[in-house]
């Protein structure tokens, strides 16, 4: 199967420092017999940072990034949602109406961080959606800014720094709990926007299209039984 290649226009720091550990970690993989680079490949070039989520300047990224790369078919642009949720800077409306030559958005509900958090089972991940949620201050339902919710998110994930991830962030684990926590992705869209997809979801169905089986969830052997009582 020859490699497939996505070139990805995003927002700014953290997507790309995403983008360089999910292809460091696949680069890692076994090859597939008579191949000789990794199936799958998330080329996040700097140039293609657009270093903030609005619309005009996401559009130009883009077609910067096209006339770089005409050869390069999928070309995909990844975003925060919040300032489409809120339509600050318009970013709703010139959504609505942009051209047929650009392709509909990936974007993470709400934002970085809450595609950060989708990473995470247990403890952390219940906080995380305690605190988006009804109970909480329900950024799920109406994003925060970035000072409503960083404070929060540096104290569930101590190890959380914007624009930087640890090494080992991205795993076949951190994978399939992506994949278990689709559902707990915010779906509020007040202006109806059309032509949104998430960029969790994308990211799934390419590794499970070419790493076919690695997210299934892994059987965990049953305890052993106890033994008899001494006689």
């Amino acid at each position: 199967m020859p490699c497939t290649r996505h070139i990805i226009v995003c927002e700014g720091e953290s997507e790309h420092a995403y983008l360089q550990r999910l292809q460091s970690f696949l680069d890692s993989q076994p090859l597939p017999p008579d191949t000789f680079e990794a199936p799958l490949r998330f080329i996040g070039p700097m140039h293609a940072v657009a270093k903030t989520g609005s619309f005009g300047k996401i559009k130009s990224a883009y077609n910067r990034t096209r006339t770089d790369n005409r050869k390069i078919p999928s070309i995909q642009v990844w975003a925060d949602f919040d300032l489409y949720h809120r339509n600050d800077y318009h970013c709703a409306d010139n959504y609505a109406a942009k051209t047929a030559g650009i392709p509909d958005f990936l974007f993470s509900f709400h934002n970085f961080e809450d595609f950060f958090a989708l990473h995470f089972d247990g403890a952390p991940l219940a906080e995380w959606l305690k605190f988006g949620g009804p109970g909480g201050l329900r950024h799920f339902i109406t994003p925060l800014h970035s000072e409503g919710y960083l404070p929060e998110i540096k104290r569930i994930f101590p190890g959380y720094g914007k624009g930087s991830l640890p090494a080992d962030f991205v795993s076949w684990e951190s994978l399939r709990n992506v994949k278990a926590n689709l559902g707990h992705q915010p779906a509020t869209n007040p202006h109806n926007l059309q032509g949104i997809r998430s960029f969790a979801e994308f990211l799934i169905h390419e590794i499970e299209r070419f790493y076919p089986g690695s997210l299934n969830p892994v059987a965990v052997p049953p305890a052993p039984a106890p033994a008899p009582p001494a006689a």
